[in-house]
């Protein structure tokens, strides 16, 4: 949403506020369409008590375009949602190291939910390093111990300013899901440098896909289970972040790739604008989304033809894997991977089950070539 106005309405003074950048405003359009989705599934379940969205670093909320950022995006959100479940608790903590883009985002809240008189909505807000910030839990033991569904969005500016180990012990007290934008880039300019290597306790790491490979296993933690992450690259194939989403559940992926192919139509690469007409603008109207999910699926086939070579397995354990390794759905799995391989003789259905048609109650049996 764009607020404009209450940048001269409020005063707020521009050079607190930062530029937005292309790949920003597509991070916000995911985690906004990803918080409508989990907010619609967690307000719904009878045992959640409190409802939680951690930012933990927050930026001021509102960029120099007037764009709101992702903390005030879910602000709105969690209104609406606060305002049709009275017997939910909705609690958005927002934290922050720059006291200055804390102040703006106390005069936009101050704004947004003055007219709003919810009881059941909690805003906690603080200033503090996001290192510090993430070992407080007397902030959140509260709320996020029991009975609780909770998202923690780690969103540093660059790769050097979370260590790793603090969202581990975080993971481990709280039954969590995580959204870690992480700044691949930034070890691809500097390498493991002091600062870097501080972030992931001086691991001796040899290159970026090692590096993946050791953010993702340190996530798989206290609950969580299932790790996926998903890059963002730029025309030239230029990678400039990974998104890594960990889970308790592998359901809780799927609901971060529904939003991910309603904003990205399940792209690979993320393409700059440029003013020359002639070149494809991000996100085109033009994506072939059949043709990406055909790319998608090419993939996921030869995936599981290494994995499960010569062996019989159960769907449930093709979907799981599927789930973590590709970025298609569940609902696309067996149209576009299983059903096809079975086609193409590489796959046989084992036919445990009474119902011949039940595809997702049976086991496969991979040929050998």
């Amino acid at each position: 949403m764009n607020c404009n106005n209450l940048i001269s309405d409020l005063n707020i003074d521009r050079k607190v506020l930062d530029d937005k950048k292309q790949q920003t405003e597509y991070k916000i359009k995911y985690i906004v369409e990803y918080i409508k989705l989990w907010l619609i599934i967690s307000s719904e379940r009878e045992n959640i008590k409190n409802v939680n969205f951690i930012d933990c670093m927050c930026n001021a909320g509102i960029y120099k375009d007037g764009d709101l950022g992702t903390s005030m995006e879910a602000l709105l959100l969690f209104i609406d949602s606060a305002k049709l479940h009275p017997n939910k608790k909705y609690n958005l903590f927002l934290n922050d190291y720059d006291s200055k883009r804390i102040c703006v985002i106390k005069q936009l809240l101050n704004n947004l939910h003055k007219n709003h008189n919810i009881r059941n909505l909690n805003i906690f807000i603080t200033n503090d390093d996001v290192n510090i910030y993430l070992q407080q839990f007397d902030k959140f033991d509260k709320y996020l111990k029991f009975n609780a569904s909770t998202v923690l969005f780690v969103d540093p500016y660059d790769f050097g300013t979370v260590v790793i180990d603090n969202m581990i012990k975080f993971l481990d007290t709280y039954y969590c899901e995580l959204v870690f934008n992480f700044f691949s880039s930034d070890y691809v300019r500097n390498g493991i440098d002091a600062r870097i290597s501080k972030c992931i306790g001086n691991v001796e790491i040899k290159n970026k896909d090692a590096l993946i490979k050791f953010i993702e296993k340190s996530f798989r933690t206290g609950k969580v289970k299932h790790v996926f992450s998903y890059k963002f690259n730029t025309s030239t194939n230029t990678e400039i972040y990974q998104i890594i989403f960990a889970t308790p559940s592998y359901k809780g992926l799927d609901v971060l790739k529904s939003a991910l192919w309603k904003v990205f139509n399940g792209k690979f690469n993320h393409r700059n604008f440029n003013k020359n007409e002639s070149q494809l603008s991000l996100f085109t109207q033009e994506d072939d989304k059949n043709f990406l999910l055909e790319v998608h699926a090419n993939e996921a086939k030869a995936m599981i033809l290494r994995e499960y070579k010569g062996i019989i397995v159960p769907y449930s354990e093709i979907e799981i894997f599927l789930t973590e390794k590709t970025m298609m759905m569940t609902s696309q799995f067996l149209n576009s991977v299983v059903k096809p391989l079975i086609k193409e003789g590489k796959i046989k259905k084992c036919g445990n089950v009474n119902n011949k048609s039940n595809y997702k109650q049976d086991s496969y049996i991979f040929l050998k070539e």
